[in-house]
């Protein structure tokens, strides 16, 4: 079983070292450069021989350590020795020169490069992106003018890697200037586009508020949004109060001699509210943001008031009714709950809204023992009218579950194999899986291998498969080695290009050349690694629906340690290829799916207290091997990981001066992210699924699963975790954990 695993046989990695530490408090932003393509560059200029490989290797590692003077230097030296990389030398040049400050002597470089690569659309990007810098540094340019700059460029450039940057830079620019109120939407739309970037967006934003600058009420109001989603509610509500305040101390009186016109639904409701200056789509979206602080604060009285008065004052909406009748049950106020309830059936009968609502309603009946009720809400799902809600793909299943609880055999056999023969590959593996262990218990012993292994067949790298390939074992029904893991075959690079190529579709675009790819890999090694993605950028265009092409730039770029568009186009691949292929796909190509990143700190991290593939299991799930991402929620970086806990966590490493910017480090995402599960590990008794559980949904939901699931067996353990995000991650973790340990055969 998975927890009797996790702690076997892990190689000890080294303690964090002086090196370690330093490298941790790079910001992610700077890691690829100052750390990766670094260290990279630093060992083949250490290990060639004397070559022009190495003097362009020497060139790299300097240029990424930030030595630019001796890149510089370098790189003077290398022109002309291959007039193939002429254009990368003189960008490289020319940003050396920049970090240089010598900005005259960039600019001169430039326009050579402008002369020579005339019409090439590559060279102009390059250049384009040292003017901006050097536009940036100019001491005899006006702030503004910058800022407008960065406008420009990224008009042209919408892709390019530093837009959270360029946006960022723009807010500081404006805010220099005193333009106040567009450095306040600079910094909005960083905060609005999740990055590294937003925090201090964040504080910036405030720190423009704090300083008595008249604003609008509009962007008053546009603040407020902002104040309400960051969680501060309390402020968020006197804010929202001043604003009305000061609106109607403007607001016109309302002419009660006239008759008005009341041509539209908006201008009926709008005669029956007060008279305001504000729109009403925006004072919707106050009272909303109001009510919403207030019941975040636990002040149901108040937010039952607030969401009455938007349900009587406004058309009701499907989200408020529903926060009235969660507060108006959790307050024990059942009849106008149920009365709520009546009136959201008949408005919201068929919405995605309604559909979440029955489906909770009837778990919640599920795991109280009332089936029948709970079956009879659920079979209200299959109402073809619901057919765009992820929740009616379940339906069958939860309805055989029902039935297998009361010991109703025969039903549930029916609805599982109602569930086996529709078209969703989760809820249809796990069907079968579930027939198998009821015709196991009968005692039909060659039907339930029967199903087990067409489960397996159907989805072999699905959490259902390999619970069906233990109990394969386990109930002695197959020889473990006949049983049908994981085959990842191990084979040339040539053959395993041919097994991918013999199960797609169509032909290459001519882009997707070997002369191409062979460019893109020199360029890699010789230290020229933007260079390189600008290259295959230009031919991703063309086959990125090509399984051939995303494996082969995708497990290049994973060599080269370029983690995040690498593991991207691995993403692309299985998106792409049916998972039943997945069962003897070649080895490397298994491992192109489930990488090991950053190897030596995951082990490090780890040390004998967890298995690191469980580790690499939870980070593949939590951030795809993005370690600049953030959630909705302000989780960060490749363990996602939210800023408060990461705090706790860093006090307890004795980690100095952290910062949630930090988070983005990889190294130091994986040093609190593997303490946090280590900790968890201690907590839940090595139990991985409340582990897991927890880690997605916090304490109090895994304790109350943990409690609720003692007597279960693991089958029914994982299917009761009541909220429908953490049981598909908890079960997706899990998956990922066995696939990991059949392809990295340790």
């Amino acid at each position: 079983m998975l927890k009797k695993i996790l702690l076997v046989g892990c190689l000890i990695g080294s303690a964090w070292c002086a090196t370690d530490s330093a490298q941790a408090l790079i910001p992610g932003y700077d890691f690829q450069n100052k750390v990766i393509r670094y260290e990279r560059n630093k060992k083949n200029c250490d290990s060639l021989s004397t070559g022009l490989d190495k003097e362009f290797a020497c060139a790299a590692a300097a240029y990424y350590n930030g030595e630019f003077a001796k890149s510089l230097s370098q790189y003077q030296k290398l022109i002309g020795k291959d007039s193939s990389l002429d254009k990368s030398i003189l960008s490289r040049i020319a940003r050396s020169q920049f970090e240089e400050k010598e900005f005259a002597k960039a600019r001169k470089t430039l326009s050579t490069g402008d002369s020579r690569f005339q019409n090439d659309a590559e060279w102009k990007e390059f250049a384009d992106r040292i003017r901006l810098d050097l536009t940036l540094e100019d001491p005899n340019i006006k702030p503004k003018a910058k800022a407008d700059s960065i406008d420009i460029f990224l008009k042209n450039y919408g892709n390019d890697p530093r837009v959270p940057l360029l946006r960022y830079k723009k807010g500081t620019l404006l805010e220099k200037a005193k333009w106040y109120k567009a450095a306040k939407n600079a910094y909005l739309y960083v905060i609005a586009h999740p990055s590294e970037y937003g925090d201090a967006a964040w504080k910036a934003l405030r720190r423009i508020r704090s300083e008595s600058i008249n604003e609008t009420l509009d962007e008053k109001i546009t603040y407020s949004g902002k104040l309400c989603s960051k969680g501060f509610h309390e402020e968020c509500i006197a804010l929202i109060d001043s604003i009305f305040v000061i609106d109607q101390a403007k607001a016109p009186a309302r002419d009660t001699t006239k008759k008005p016109k009341l041509k539209t639904s908006e201008d009926s409701l709008n005669f029956k509210l007060p008279p305001s200056t504000i729109t009403l789509k925006n004072r919707i979206s106050l009272w909303e943001n109001r009510a919403a602080a207030y019941k975040n604060l636990k002040k149901d009285s108040a937010a039952i008031s607030a969401y009455e008065f938007l349900t009587d004052s406004v058309e009701a909406r499907a989200n408020w009714l529903q926060s009235l009748i969660r507060l108006y049950r959790a307050n024990g106020m059942d009849s106008l709950a149920a009365k709520i309830d009546d009136l959201f059936q008949t408005k919201f009968r068929f919405t995605l809204q309604n559909a979440n609502n029955i489906w909770v309603r009837a778990f919640e009946l599920e795991q109280a023992g009332k089936f029948d009720e709970a079956i009879a809400s659920y079979d209200s799902l299959s109402n073809p009218r619901f057919k765009n809600s992820n929740k009616v793909k379940w339906v069958s299943f939860r309805i055989a579950l029902c039935y297998l609880k009361q010991n109703k055999i025969d039903s549930a056999i029916a609805a599982f194999q109602k569930a086996k023969s529709e078209d969703f590959l989760w809820s249809s593996s796990g069907a079968r899986m579930f027939l198998g262990n009821i015709y196991l218990a009968q005692g039909k012993l060659e039907e339930a291998k029967a199903e087990y292994l067409d489960c397996i067949k159907d989805f072999p790298v699905g959490y259902y498969a390999h619970r069906s390939r233990i109990k394969l074992v386990e109930n002695k029904l197959l020889d473990s080695a006949a049983v049908p893991w994981l085959a990842p075959q191990d084979i040339s690079d040539s053959a395993t290009l041919a097994w991918i190529r013999s199960i797609q579709n169509g032909s290459a675009d001519s882009s997707h050349s070997i002369g191409r790819y062979n460019m893109v890999k020199r360029l890699l090694d010789l230290g020229f690694a933007e260079e390189a993605f600008d290259l295959f950028t230009f031919a991703k265009k063309k086959n990125s629906g090509r399984l051939d092409f995303l494996y082969s730039y995708g497990s290049l770029f994973q060599t080269y340690g370029e983690l995040i568009p690498g593991y991207a186009l691995a993403r692309n691949f299985q998106n792409a290829i049916p998972r039943a292929y997945l069962g003897e796909a070649p080895r490397s190509v298994m491992k192109f799916l489930y990488p090991k990143p950053f190897e030596d700190k995951v082990l490090a991290a780890a040390d004998t207290s967890i298995d690191p593939l469980f580790v690499y299991s939870v980070m593949r799930q939590e951030s795809t091997f993005n370690y600049l991402i953030t959630s909705p929620a302000n989780a960060c970086g490749l363990l996602q990981i939210i800023p408060p806990t990461a705090k706790k966590l860093a006090a307890a490493e004795g980690i100095q001066n952290f910062s949630q910017n930090l988070l983005y480090n990889p190294y130091m995402n994986i040093r609190l992210g593997v303490r946090y599960l280590k900790d968890l590990l201690v907590e839940y008794e090595n139990d991985p699924m409340y582990v897991l559980a927890n880690y997605n949904a916090g304490p109090r939901p895994a304790k109350r699963w943990q409690a609720a699931g003692k007597e279960m067996t693991w089958d029914l353990r994982a299917e009761e975790i009541s909220y429908w995000e953490t049981r598909d991650y908890v079960k997706r973790c899990i998956g990922n954990y066995w696939v990991y340990s059949e392809v990295w055969a340790r």
